[in-house]
């Protein structure tokens, strides 16, 4: 299996092919869910019928989860076992 199949979002195929790699997929998407947050939040403190789309929670842990979906779909993947097992970095 290629790395490509494991990429089901088209947006983010289309930025690896323009030779983007996966932290700018991973900024673009993270930017636009935090900013779509942000526009709902406002939109509904005015109406709170407002954005339906978006679901009834506008709330960061949603934009969390969207976020996670959206980067699992480019083709991110959580880390295996073994590196969360690792001991912490030291501060400088």
């Amino acid at each position: 299996m290629s790395d490509m199949e494991l990429v089901d979002c088209v947006v983010a195929q289309s930025m690896y092919k323009d030779g983007r790699s996966g932290l700018d997929v991973a900024e673009m998407w993270i930017s636009a869910v935090v900013s779509a947050l942000i526009e709902v939040q406002n939109a509904r403190a005015v109406n709170p019928a407002a954005c339906p789309q978006f679901g009834p929670e506008a709330t960061p842990h949603v934009a969390a989860r969207r976020i996670i979906a959206r980067l699992l779909d480019a083709g991110w993947r959580p880390p295996d076992g073994d590196c969360l097992d690792l001991p912490e970095v030291p501060s400088e």
